[in-house]
This record gives structure tokens, C-alpha cells and sequence, in this order.
């Protein structure tokens, strides 16, 4: 999914919430000439929520893409790249799931804003589904690495100029691929911590 789809897809999404919120409010308010129509600042809140996860989602997206054309050759400086936008997105998720946490208290069984919570929590699953993808991913290129690797050592130790590469830049990619794994796994359990943040969430506004 590309970004303008993406942001495209949260658009459509928070406005046809409001507008579903908004067909249900009392007729009372709609008497008023003049008056203006203010919106329950807690929706406001969701709805903050709720862009900001849709954005980590696009994100995984792009990660899933970059990894899948990648074929399972990223160079070294690929590979840290990759990280620090695995980094940035365990750390976005953390921040929601802590502002999941924030609006425990306020939510009450026939929350007005049930529908909002329940997006969150669709899209915090599908968000831990794409993190799973992405571990999945990072493991696939790391087994393929070690192969390669240890075939690119055995040329190393030989003299081999045309096809091993040296020792130096074997242990630089391999030490780059160990970190990826790293923020692989942060970012699963970061997934997972939003996950159940967003389903306490869900059950508390049933």
C-alpha cells in the first residue's frame, strides 16, 4: 500500500466514523439555529489514536515491501536502515499502546466512542499480524545470510578476490543482520503490547 493510499484509507475511515457518530446524535442539538457543533473531546482523543496507528500500518507496509523486492540481499547499510525504521515504528507503537492505557478509566460499558475502539483494536491486530510478517521476514534473510557467509568466509580464508568478500565486511553484515533481528523481535513484542492495550480497550467499552 503506498503512502497516499494509506493516509487515504485513515481519512476514510475517521470520517465515516464522525459522520456515523454524527447521524446519532439527538435531534435537540439540531434545533438550535447558530449554535455550533462541539465535538466530544474523548472522540477526539480516539480518533488522535486511531490516525496515528494507521500511519505505523503503512509503515509496515513499506517495510514489508522493501523486504520482499529485496529477494534476501540487503547490504549492510540496507540492513541498518532498515532497523532504525523498525526502531521508530516499535517506538510508535509503545507510545499507543500507552495512550490505550491512559484512556482505560474514562471508557465505560456503551462508550459513544465503542465504534472508534473497535477500530483501534481491528487495526492494532492487523498491525501484529504485519509484525509477524516482518520477524518472518528478517529471520528468512538471516538463515540465507549465514549461508552466505559461511560460504564467503571459506572463499576469505582461500585467497578468492572474485567471489568471497572480505573478513571485515562479513562481520560487519553479520553484526548489522543480528541488530535487525533484535529490533525484529522488539518490534513483535511492541505489536503484541498494543495488541492487548487495544483489546482491554474493546472489552472495557463493551
Amino acid at each position: 500500500m503506498t503512502k497516499k493510499l494509506a493516509l487515504s484509507a485513515a481519512l476514510t475511515v475517521l470520517s465515516g466514523l464522525g459522520l456515523a457518530f454524527a447521524s446519532g446524535q439527538p435531534q435537540a442539538a439540531a434545533t438550535q439555529p447558530g449554535a455550533a457543533v462541539q465535538e466530544d473531546p474523548k472522540a477526539r482523543e480516539f480518533k488522535d489514536i486511531l490516525f496515528k496507528l494507521v500511519r505505523q500500518d503503512e509503515y509496515l507496509d513499506e517495510a514489508l515491501e522493501t523486504l520482499d523486492a529485496s529477494n534476501g540481499r540487503l547490504s549492510a547499510h540496507d540492513i541498518s536502515a532498515m532497523g532504525l525504521s523498525l526502531k521508530m515504528i516499535s517506538n510508535n507503537l509503545r507510545y499507543v499502546a500507552s495512550r490505550n492505557k491512559a484512556e482505560f478509566h474514562s471508557v465505560q460499558p456503551g462508550s459513544p466512542n465503542a465504534r472508534y475502539i473497535a477500530t483501534i483494536f481491528s487495526y492494532s491486530r492487523k498491525v501484529e499480524r504485519k509484525a509477524g510478517k516482518v520477524g518472518a521476514f528478517v529471520s528468512q534473510i538471516a538463515a540465507r545470510n549465514k549461508k552466505s557467509a559461511m560460504r564467503d568466509a571459506v572463499s576469505s580464508r582461500k585467497g578468492s578476490k572474485k567471489r568471497g568478500k572480505k573478513l571485515t565486511q562479513l562481520l560487519e553484515e553479520q553484526k548489522a543482520m543480528d541488530a535487525l533481528a533484535a529490533d525484529a523481535r522488539a518490534l513483535r513484542a511492541s505489536s503484541r503490547g498494543l495488541s492487548a492495550t487495544s483489546k482491554w480497550l474493546y472489552i472495557a467499552s463493551k
